[in-house]
C-alpha cells in the first residue's frame, strides 16, 4: 500500500507548481505583470519597425493650393531623404536591446529607453527643422505649403513607442525586486 505524499496529484505527479510572485493576481495562467510585460514587448517590436517604415515613408509632403501632384516638382520627401538610413541601426540595435529585456536584463531596458531618446532626438534634429520647408518649389508657385505626412508620425510614434516600452519594462523589473525585498523584510522580522 502506498503512503499518500502531501503536494501530490491524483495522478500521483511529483511536479511541484511553480511559485507564484507574492501579490501577483492571476489571469489565466499568466500574472497580470508578466502579461504587460508581453504587451511591452510588442510595443517596442512595433516602435522598431515603425523606425525602419519611416525610412521609407513620405515624412514631408509638399502641396500648392490643394494638390500634391505637380508635374516635374519632386513633392514628397521619404525618411530616407531627411536623415538617410540614420534611423534603421538605431532600430536594429532597440531590437537587440528588447531581446535582452525581454530576457530580464535590466541594462537593456534602459539601452532600450535610451534608444527611444535618440531616435526621437534625430527626428527633432533633422527632420523637425525640414517640416515647413517648401523649397524650389515655393520659388516657382504661390500658396504653397509644406507639413508633415504620415512618415513623420511612424518616426514620432517608433521613437516614443522604444522609449515608453523600455521605461515601462524597467519599471516593472524594479517594481518586482523592490516589493520582493519588502515582502522578504516582513517574513524575517516575523
Amino acid at each position: 500500500m502506498a503512503a499518500e505524499t502531501p503536494g501530490a496529484t491524483l495522478d500521483y505527479s511529483t511536479r511541484v507548481p511553480a511559485p507564484r510572485a507574492a501579490g501577483a493576481r492571476s489571469v489565466g495562467s499568466l500574472t497580470i505583470a508578466s502579461a504587460l510585460r508581453a504587451l511591452l514587448a510588442l510595443v517596442a517590436l512595433a516602435g522598431a519597425i515603425l523606425l525602419v517604415a519611416s525610412t521609407f515613408a513620405t515624412v514631408v509632403e509638399i502641396r500648392v493650393l490643394t494638390t500634391s501632384d505637380i508635374v516635374g516638382q519632386d513633392t514628397q520627401r521619404s525618411g530616407g531623404d531627411l536623415h538617410g538610413i540614420a534611423l534603421l541601426p538605431v532600430a536594429a540595435f532597440g531590437a537587440l536591446m528588447l531581446a535582452g529585456a525581454v530576457r530580464g536584463a535590466r541594462p537593456a531596458m534602459l539601452a532600450l529607453a535610451a534608444t527611444g531618446l535618440v531616435a526621437l532626438g534625430l527626428v527633432a534634429a533633422l527632420d523637425v527643422p525640414e517640416l515647413h520647408d517648401a523649397g524650389r518649389v515655393a520659388l516657382l508657385y504661390e500658396d504653397v505649403s509644406a507639413g508633415p505626412a504620415p512618415g513623420f508620425a511612424y518616426e514620432v510614434a517608433g521613437g516614443a513607442a522604444l522609449l515608453l516600452a523600455g521605461g515601462g519594462l524597467f519599471a516593472l523589473a524594479t517594481g518586482h525586486r523592490w516589493r520582493r525585498r519588502v515582502e522578504d523584510g516582513r517574513a524575517s522580522k516575523s
